[in-house]
């Protein structure tokens, strides 16, 4: 008797569970719970935050005067802006905000989850949402958000798109590109 009723009460708790419990909180809590690897991905910076990374040595000053119109200058990475594990140097001037790829494991900061639609194959989803990375430094007390792709180009115009996958539970496979 005692075992009919743990498998009433395990039965019970997996109501809801399997590919049709996708949610936005259970997205919410995927992103948030756990590091996510990024490989390549651009985050954005504040004016502020672009000139307390100067200050505290983590790239050096731009290579140029900015100021014209789609001319883009280059801070180079110093060694503590690679501890952070920024991957390439810290580009200003071409776009609205400084921005610079970064490489590694990150928890994420969930802004805004905007929609999600099946994905291409069978249990997938995409999810479009506005995502920051937490960077632990004095420099960024404010999460970086991370750009999205547009027609195979980085862009600060559109969301990332994460691409999900049922395996026994919901889990993030990569970032759509």
């Amino acid at each position: 008797m005692l075992a009919l009723v743990a498998v009433a009460g395990l039965a019970m708790a997996c109501t809801g569970c399997g590919p049709n419990d996708f949610n936005y909180g259970k997205v919410h809590n995927i992103i948030e719970g756990n590091p996510m690897h990024l490989d390549a991905e651009y985050v954005m910076f504040t004016q502020d935050q672009f000139r307390c990374g100067i200050a505290e040595d983590l790239w050096d000053p731009p290579n140029q005067a900015i100021g014209l119109p789609g001319q883009t200058a280059i801070s180079r990475l110093e060694q503590k802006g690679r501890d952070l594990k920024f991957s390439d140097d810290v580009s200003i001037g071409d776009k609205r905000y400084p921005y610079a790829q970064i490489r590694g494991d990150f928890n994420m900061s969930v802004i805004e989850i905007v929609s999600d639609k099946d994905g291409p194959e069978e249990n997938t989803r995409l999810v479009e949402t506005r995502l920051a990375v937490n960077m632990q430094h004095s420099c960024f007390h404010d999460p970086l958000p991370l750009m999205g792709v547009k027609k195979g180009q980085f862009t600060q115009d559109f969301l990332p798109v994460l691409f999900f996958r049922y395996n026994n539970g919901w889990q993030i496979d990569h970032v759509a590109h």
